[in-house]
């Protein structure tokens, strides 16, 4: 394990003086020798498989048992050590390291959402991370833009006409804490238009979200000035999917997430709107949004 690029990795993701001394701590472990050579070995298979992460898990998991870690840590440790690589990569291909280090910043938002749900900290979305590792996936303000290709039914609607197998960019709402109203979408829909703006011939941003917080339903659940709700209302809805459970519970309730609804925390007024939902029988499930933006305005 490289100390040096742990540290510069935590420092420059910002990571919480608590999860830094824990990652720095469980770092020394992996700088022994055996542990340091299976790491390098798990990178390499790791990149030769395209980015595999069923295939590299049986080395993670061996090396978190020899080092005493969770395998949670472990995961993390090892995505941070792959990304020595993933920034000379992003640099190759005429990406600026600013954008480099904020869109790995994910990390951080990781481990913090595994702290609270597992007590440890780590990542429990390992399968998340492949596309970072190839470089599809940059985050510009508030946003993330993830380069994809469009899996929905042929449409045309703000404009363009979509067939599946087209380019898009996917948006991914990071768990960033930073603000999320109109305002803060438009900066980050702004760079992102500049930023790909080459790739289409009309110069506009064409983005897909899939989320559970485009959910036409809770739109009746979340107050008027709901940023959730200003959200939804940036995306023409494609698809709507509705679940047989709320699966994103755990991005509401935390930890509790899988208690009864009756015994649901209250703490935020999105934990309380969003119980009274579920104790009502209210129905939950996510959709299919496009969104384009041509650098000043939202396609209707």
């Amino acid at each position: 394990m490289n100390q040096e690029f742990l540290r510069l990795f935590l420092d420059k993701t910002h990571f919480p003086p608590e999860a830094a001394q824990f990652l720095g701590e469980a770092g020394e472990k992996l700088a022994a020798p055996s542990l340091a050579s299976q790491m390098d070995s798990a990178q390499a298979l790791f990149y030769s498989n395209n980015f595999s992460i069923e295939k590299t898990q049986p080395l993670i998991h061996q090396m978190a048992h020899e080092a005493g870690i969770s395998p949670y840590t472990q995961w993390m440790l090892f995505l941070i050590h792959a990304a020595k690589r993933a920034r000379e990569d992003y640099l190759a291909k005429g990406i600026g390291e600013d954008v480099f280090w904020a869109t790995f910043e994910d990390l951080k938002y990781k481990a913090l959402e595994c702290k609270e749900i597992h007590g440890v900290w780590g990542t429990f979305v390992a399968f998340w991370y492949p596309i970072f590792y190839s470089c599809d996936i940059v985050k510009l303000g508030r946003l993330e833009f993830e380069s994809a290709t469009f899996h929905g039914q042929p449409c045309q609607a703000c404009g363009v006409s979509l067939s599946p197998g087209d380019a898009v960019k996917n948006i991914h709402i990071p768990s960033s804490g930073e603000p999320f109203d109109l305002e803060a979408r438009l900066d980050s829909y702004r760079r992102a238009q500049a930023f790909f703006r080459g790739e289409r011939e009309d110069g506009r941003l064409v983005c897909v979200c899939h989320s559970w917080l485009l959910y036409p339903g809770y739109k009746d659940v979340l107050p008027e000035n709901s940023n959730i709700r200003s959200f939804m209302d940036d995306f023409t809805i494609l698809e709507v999917d509705e679940g047989e459970g709320f699966d994103d519970a755990w991005r509401v309730f935390g930890p509790d997430a899988q208690k009864p609804p009756e015994e649901l925390p209250e703490k935020t007024s999105m934990q309380r709107a969003f119980k009274r939902h579920l104790l009502n029988g209210g129905k939950t499930g996510a959709a299919l949004g496009l969104l384009v933006f041509d650098g000043e305005k939202l396609g209707r």
